[in-house]
């Protein structure tokens, strides 16, 4: 078992596994088995637009990422958002390609087990002072607050997004996450709840006094990448201001707000 964050580091490097696995278990948004994976930690996201983020996916540990979208079963990591394919959404994540290449890994044994394949324990400092990214598929409540605590407690910073904000139950996720909106009337709510917000709008609609456009955006000419802002990190940010997006990606077409 690897006992230090400096030999997980090795043996990410030399491929003896492409990531680790940092929960699995029943989700906490329907009960059935999901799993948590981590990866690139030692090799940069290729993602244009997020940058050199460590990324974690949030997928159903029973069945593939396609047949749960096309099932509905994606409601395990997904909850109701009404993004999902099963709600005719706007969900711009490519799950055939980047979601699906993870969990064929997982069910290769690829990913590094805890309390098997190394020690929980050495989680904040495998993460500390890298940028993390909580939810590159999934929404982060789906598996215990505990965990992503753990993960991001020396992190350099953490970007996360929740449309579970609503529930009473996953208050503590305003300390990591932004509660994702889709009108102007949500975002008041959120914020009412005490949460920081980051709204998706049309790219016609105006925005909320105080709202700032997600600087990475095509809208505001990319200026940065999620990596360096670091604005969408919850109340752990240091930024405090709400955060605006035009819809995008290959379906922003049929987003038309809630």
């Amino acid at each position: 078992m690897i006992k230090t964050a400096r030999d997980m580091r090795n043996a990410l490097r030399t491929g003896k596994f492409s990531g680790v696995i940092l929960y699995e278990g029943p989700s906490l948004l329907d009960g059935r088995p999901i799993v948590v994976i981590a990866n690139r930690i030692t090799t940069a996201s290729n993602n244009v637009k997020t940058g050199a983020m460590v990324q974690t996916f949030i997928v159903a540990a029973d069945v593939d990422p396609i047949t749960a979208l096309k099932t509905g079963q994606d409601a395990a990591v997904c909850g109701d958002c009404i993004h999902r394919p099963a709600n005719d959404g706007s969900c711009y994540v490519q799950v055939g390609r980047s979601v699906a290449s993870v969990f064929g890994a997982f069910q290769r044994g690829r990913y590094a087990r805890p309390g098997v394949d190394y020690d929980p324990k050495i989680i904040p400092d495998l993460f500390a002072g890298l940028t993390f990214r909580a939810g590159t598929y999934g929404d982060p409540t789906a598996a215990p607050f505990q965990i992503w605590r753990a993960a991001t407690l020396k992190a350099a910073a953490v970007n996360g997004y929740s449309h579970q904000w609503k529930q009473a139950r996953f208050a503590a996720f305003r300390l990591l996450c932004m509660a994702s909106v889709d009108s102007e009337a949500e975002a008041e709510a959120a914020r009412a709840l005490g949460w920081r917000t980051f709204r998706v709008k049309t790219a016609d609609a105006p925005k909320i006094r105080g709202e700032v456009t997600c600087p990475a955006s095509k809208e505001a000419g990319q200026k940065t990448t999620c990596e360096d802002c670091r604005a969408c990190g919850g109340h752990s940010a240091k930024a405090r201001a709400p955060i605006v997006i035009d819809s995008h990606g290959p379906t922003a077409k049929r987003f038309v707000g809630a």
